[in-house]
Order: C-alpha cells, then sequence, then structure tokens
C-alpha cells in the first residue's frame, strides 16, 4: 500500500504542474506581445513559491536524507533536486515581486523580455524538477522505505488537511476559474480546457 505521504506528494506536484500549465499559457501570451495578467502571475509564482515551503519541500528534505542513508547512488541527485528547492524559491521570489510592482505601476505594458526569459527559466526548471522526483527518486523512496516508517516523517500540518483547501489557493483558484482566465493563450486564442479548473472552451463563442 503507497504511504499516505508520499499519495499527498504526488496530489502537490499534480496541482504544481497544473499552476505551471497556466502559468506557461500567461508567459505565451507575453510572447505574443500581448498584456498577460500580471496579479495573476503574481499569484501563480507566490504560490509554488511559498506553499512548497510551508510543507511539500521539508517533508521532501527529510525523505531525502533518509534515503541517502539507504542508497547511495542517489546522492548526487538528490544534492542536486535540494539545490533546486533554493532556487525554486529564490526565482519564484523575484518573479512575484516583478509582476506585483508591473500590476501597480505598469499594468497596461508589456513585459519585459529578460523577465520573460527569467520566468520561462522558472518554470522550465519547475517542471523538470518535478519530472525528476516523479520518475527516479519517489519510486526509490517506496522501494528503500516502508510505508509506515514514511508517514512518521511528516511533519504538521496533518495530512489530512489537503493544500487545495487552503485560502490562498481558492482565491487563485477563484481568479484562474473567473472569466475561464486558464484558457486563454494570446492573439484571442484559447485553449481546450483548464488542467486546474477544468473549465472547457466554448466553441459557439470563437
Amino acid at each position: 500500500m503507497k504511504a499516505i505521504i508520499l499519495e499527498r506528494l504526488h496530489a502537490d506536484h499534480h496541482r504544481y504542474a497544473a499552476l505551471l500549465c497556466i502559468l506557461d499559457r500567461q508567459l505565451h501570451i507575453a510572447a505574443c506581445e500581448e498584456v498577460p495578467d500580471y496579479r495573476l502571475l503574481a499569484r501563480l509564482c507566490h504560490y509554488l513559491t511559498h506553499q512548497p515551503e510551508e510543507w511539500h519541500h521539508p517533508v521532501e528534505e527529510a525523505l531525502f536524507a533518509r534515503l541517502a542513508g539507504c542508497h547511495a547512488q542517489s546522492a548526487e541527485l538528490l544534492a542536486v533536486l535540494s539545490e533546486e528547492h533554493r532556487r525554486i524559491t529564490r526565482d519564484g521570489n523575484e518573479l512575484e515581486a516583478t509582476f506585483r510592482r508591473q500590476a501597480n505601476e505598469m499594468p497596461e505594458a508589456e513585459l519585459d523580455p529578460g523577465r520573460l526569459n527569467l520566468a520561462r527559466g522558472f518554470s522550465e526548471l519547475y517542471h523538470h524538477h518535478l519530472y525528476s522526483e516523479n520518475r527516479h527518486i519517489y519510486p526509490l523512496i517506496e522501494r528503500c522505505l516502508q510505508a509506515a516508517e514514511l508517514d512518521e516523517l511528516a511533519p504538521s500540518p496533518s495530512l489530512a488537511s489537503p493544500s487545495e483547501g487552503s485560502p490562498s489557493f481558492q482565491l487563485l483558484y477563484r481568479q484562474i476559474a473567473d472569466h475561464r482566465t486558464g484558457l486563454r493563450l494570446g492573439h484571442g486564442e484559447q485553449a481546450d480546457f483548464c488542467p486546474l479548473c477544468d473549465a472547457r472552451a466554448d466553441y459557439a463563442s470563437l
């Protein structure tokens, strides 16, 4: 039976990947020389940076330390992933500040190419980080550590309190769902669906 802690970590990854998809769509709008939703971008970066630091990354670091003790071959990759945690936090905080400033001071201006490249780099790093953990590390953890041992490592908050219920996520969810923001691609185009809110394109209006 899969440990509850791993189920929670996988659920977090699924949600992060959905939010990154929305982020990527807003960055595509910016690349089309149109104006993205800067307040949405700021909230996306805030959630993707701060929510993992509250529970997800501390749990992973504890699991990494335990895995390194019983699977020495993984030590190099675990060190890389720990450094990526720090880079995600650093770059995410910088981008959040940039997008909040843009929303407050120049909401109708196009995104600076340098900032666009930084945001794209943040997204690419995050995507690759999630893939590495899902594909390589989580299966190793499941093979090397017992489910009961894993669940004992989980710090508060309780595993019974999913991150989807947090006020910050609900606010972000509503912003994405309102007016089908999660579907927008730029040049007046829409995606077929929103990976987070399950909104669907209204083809009669296209």
